[in-house]
């Protein structure tokens, strides 16, 4: 027998076995039309915030689908919070990268416009859904938080105006002295947020390395070799959320 389905849904705060959700319309769809599940079959409910239900399903007249919580799952322990700032990407490979990212444990996103990426290229409604069928996908039970696009300066500045603490680096292909791995094991061992820097197609100027030196971030190595952007990002995520 397979794993049950897991759905993404808003609930009230403390909600209780024996409450009944009504499934939004696009949920109800997927389980009666696409999934064609039947009254009785048990589902998984998660709210992006951490709380994961088991649930019970019932198919009524026409789209409607409700569920009733059945009893409260423990999710996966959370894996530390790092935040991916990626410069623009064209085509579809941001939205690749959200999904990847999102299945490795990212926590937040901040989309950067820098000198070289494309202008016009955010859809931050499509990146939210992306994130939620990959959170749904992968068993994690909170969402990440994905930002409108911003100036890399703003994204520079982003602890600072919304007081958030941590650790910056900025991934260069001109820094040859400082790997990875050295100052973001240091940043996670103090439990703080970490925030990953990583330039769109072109990379980053130097000009662009400079300031984010200058505002306090760590220029650091991801290897002797020439990364895609989208590579860059995922070995990036990949190599922070399990450091230690």
């Amino acid at each position: 027998m397979g794993r049950p389905h897991r759905f993404h849904v808003d609930l009230p705060p403390a909600p209780v076995a024996g409450l009944v959700v009504n499934l939004a319309p696009p949920v109800a769809h997927q389980v009666a039309r696409v999934l064609r599940m039947r009254s009785g079959e048990v589902v998984h409910l998660f709210d992006g915030n951490g709380g994961e239900w088991r649930a019970v399903i019932r198919i009524g007249s026409g789209n409607a689908v409700t569920a009733t919580l059945d009893g409260f799952l423990s999710g996966p322990s959370p894996l530390g919070s790092v935040v991916l700032c990626l410069g623009l990407l064209k085509g579809e490979k941001f939205d690749w990268v959200i999904q990847k990212s999102t299945e490795l444990g990212i926590t937040h996103v901040i989309p950067m416009v820098t000198e070289r990426s494309l202008p016009g290229s955010g859809r931050p409604d499509r990146w939210h859904r992306i994130a939620v069928e990959a959170s749904e996908q992968s068993g994690r039970t909170t969402i990440p938080e994905i930002t409108p696009p911003m100036p890399l300066r703003d994204a520079l500045n982003f602890q600072s105006t919304h007081s958030v603490p941590g650790s910056r680096v900025i991934c260069w292909e001109d820094e040859r002295t400082v790997p990875f791995l050295a100052p973001v094991r240091l940043a996670r061992m103090t439990g703080a947020p970490v925030f990953l820097y990583i330039g769109p197609e072109g990379g980053f100027s130097a000009t662009e390395v400079d300031l984010a030196v200058a505002s306090g971030a760590q220029a650091v190595s991801l290897g002797t070799l020439i990364l895609r952007s989208e590579t860059a990002a995922i070995a990036a995520v990949t190599l922070a959320v399990h450091a230690n």
